[in-house]
């Protein structure tokens, strides 16, 4: 399990602690750790000591094995970011040779200036 502390700055500071769900592949926690790092510090937020844990989890909702003769794997994902009451689903999509590099490619795709992204941070305020 990944763990990164985040602080809110403002009046009054909202600390959170990233925890990414242990069945995310490690090559897609790391870059899903550094977007939502990105995506956190661009909302104004700090790394702290202590804080709500801000979970992040994974749910393949698609994978198909396409033809051909490179037979990639194509995989749809819903990233699920919840903290306390405030939630957002952010779907992304990643083709790649094997499940690992179709879920790097998938990752890779959640931007962190996003619209949901936007909409996580506001409900986190």
């Amino acid at each position: 399990m990944v763990c990164l502390l985040v602080t809110a700055l403002g009046v009054q500071a909202q600390s959170y602690k990233l925890v990414l769900a242990d069945d995310i592949p490690a090559d897609a926690a790391q870059v899903l750790e550094q977007r939502f790092t990105q995506m956190l510090a661009g909302g104004g937020f700090t790394v702290a000591d202590e804080g709500t844990p801000l979970t992040v989890s994974a749910t393949v909702t698609s994978r198909e094995q396409t033809g051909g003769a490179l037979g990639q794997v194509a995989l749809e994902i819903d990233i699920l970011a919840a903290a306390g009451e405030a939630s957002e689903t952010f779907s992304i999509k990643g083709v790649g040779d094997n499940d690992a590099d179709a879920w790097l490619r998938a990752v890779k795709q959640l931007l962190p200036r996003s619209k949901n992204a936007s909409n996580f941070l506001e409900k986190l305020k």
